[in-house]
């Protein structure tokens, strides 16, 4: 049986799991990283791919989430969630 290492998962591959980025942008801020030495989210926030904000909501609200319990969560679950947030933002600046 393969054991699940949460750890080994990265923020690019939590942003393509929600629709977020595609795996073509994870090569570029991934090629960006490695040849200026960035991190990666901020990479990506530069380039105006995704808001700190939701970097920020995915590390607090999925990953350490995935973290704590040692099993990934389902693919649909962090769209969900995901979407429910964006939901609640935009009621709140109505």
């Amino acid at each position: 049986m393969i054991s699940y290492d949460p750890a080994a998962k990265r923020l690019g591959g939590y942003l393509i799991d929600a629709g977020l980025l595609s795996p073509s942008q994870v090569d570029v801020a991934l090629n960006d990283q490695e040849s200026t030495g960035m991190r990666f989210g901020d990479i990506i926030v530069e380039r105006g791919w995704v808001k700190e904000q939701t970097i920020e909501y995915l590390h607090r609200k999925i990953i350490e989430l995935e973290r704590e319990i040692g099993q990934p969560l389902d693919k649909g679950v962090l769209q969900t969630s995901y979407s429910l947030h964006r939901l609640k933002k935009t009621a709140h600046s109505i």
